[in-house]
């Protein structure tokens, strides 16, 4: 653990001038309310160009105009942010507004960001953290800011592919980061102490050529951060990291786990089966395949979870994960073994086979059921075809279809299919 120093930077501040001032190509405003049109005049006078509002893509925040209390007076401020269309420079630029006591807004200081746009933006007590990115750079640039007397200060920066407040340890909200870093992922986590923040910093030394997900568990004490790395041989891998009294701890690859947890890209950790549990999918070849190469066969997912009473990975179900069309179903125990699986490549039709080693191929089965989907504006084929409609969705719908007969035993009973057909983002 180490104390973060804070950085000073020179501002070049604009003061609050009255000038003349063009509106022409501005942004398309939406329809604002009230206070935020008199902020928009108040931001417009202050900068005296023309000027075009940048709305934060990601987060808990979308305004271009963000009220926030960030100096502790028991009033909101307003965080802008805008670009200035008459320039050639293309950092966002954020100014701080105030309400003054007959109720008027006036622009208190101004400063240029550290990307082309704003990505998300947070907060930790009454410091403002600003995540911006550029198409010019890799990983995003994260700044914190402390607003005092007037002057909005940054005191901490970096650069990100993850940027999260969350509560790891079962006390107060913490800032998570990761980035790339040295060919491997640097892991940073801010907690706000009595003067300042102290930062913990854990290193994962695995060969990554990108992050490719992060997403956060409750594990009875706080939360663990989830966090899958791509790496440079090929498919990606999972940590799981915990804040706890000695700093960042590794319950995955520092123990060296990291190879249990290795599949195919696209396998990302996440709650598949709705049950707000975090599980990691880790395949292996469907009953009737080999094990090929990655990309090469029907996958059997295997869901693990991690227990922190055991403090490790722990097998949870069985399922087929169909990542193309967002859908994965838990095989039954009365499944495994005996029922093998082949899709069409050409419609994404998923059929499920009665196993029958004797045959030459999967086709050659005997059919059970069938799975499809479709946008929702379509699907009259399968309907035609035979299919039913298992779950219809604003953007897609899901079909099934019995095969074989009724009598067959593997058929799946409808509060089974119920129970055990989950749709993924």
């Amino acid at each position: 653990m180490r104390k973060l120093a804070i950085v000073i930077a020179c501002l070049l501040l604009t003061g609050c001038q009255s000038i003349t001032f063009s509106v022409d190509g501005l942004l398309g405003a939406p329809n604002i309310a009230d206070e935020q049109s008199a902020i928009y005049d108040a931001l417009i006078e202050s900068t005296g160009r023309g000027i075009n509002l940048e709305y934060p893509r990601n987060g808990d925040y979308r305004s271009a105009f963000v009220l926030y209390d960030i100096d502790g007076d028991g009033e909101d401020e307003t965080l802008a942010f805008y670009s200035v269309s008459s320039v050639s420079e293309s950092n966002v630029k954020i100014a701080v507004l105030d309400r003054s006591a007959d109720g008027d807004w006036h622009s208190m200081c101004e400063l240029a960001g550290a990307g082309s746009s704003v990505d998300r933006v947070i907060f930790t007590g009454l410091d403002a953290v600003v995540g911006f990115s550029s198409q010019d750079y890799e990983e995003n640039a994260v700044r914190m800011y402390h607003y005092a007397s007037g002057v909005l200060e940054p005191v901490y920066e970096d650069t990100y592919t993850v940027l999260e407040l969350t509560d790891l340890d079962g006390g107060s909200d913490e800032i998570a980061l990761a980035k790339r870093s040295g060919g491997g992922v640097t892991v940073s986590i801010l907690k706000a102490g009595y003067d300042g923040y102290d930062s913990y910093v854990y290193e994962i030394g695995a060969a990554a050529s990108a992050i490719s997900g992060c997403v956060f568990g409750e594990t009875g004490n706080g939360r663990a951060m989830y966090l899958d790395i791509s790496l440079e041989e090929g498919g990606l891998m999972t940590d799981i990291l915990t804040l706890e009294d000695s700093g960042i701890v590794s319950h995955i690859y520092q123990r060296g786990l990291g190879v249990t947890t290795q599949r195919p890209a696209g396998y990302l950790s996440k709650d598949y089966d709705g049950d707000g549990e975090i599980e990691i999918p880790v395949v292996g070849a469907f009953t009737g395949y080999a094990t090929p190469a990655w990309g090469e066969t029907e996958y059997m997912t295997v869901l693990m979870r991690y227990s922190p009473a055991s403090d490790n990975l722990e097998f949870k179900s069985n399922a087929y994960c169909n990542l193309r069309d967002g859908y994965l179903l838990t095989i039954p125990n009365r499944w495994l073994n005996v029922v093998t699986v082949a899709r069409d490549a050409g419609t994404g039709e998923v059929t499920f086979y009665k196993y029958e080693p004797e045959k030459p191929s999967v086709t050659d089965m005997t059919p059970i059921m069938s799975f499809a989907s479709a946008d929702s504006s379509g699907g009259e084929a399968y309907t035609a075809a035979g299919y039913r409609i298992l779950m219809a969705g604003e953007l897609k719908n899901y079909y099934i279809r019995t095969i074989a007969p009724e009598s067959e035993p593997l058929v799946l009973t409808a509060d089974e299919i119920r129970d055990n057909f989950h749709t993924i983002e």
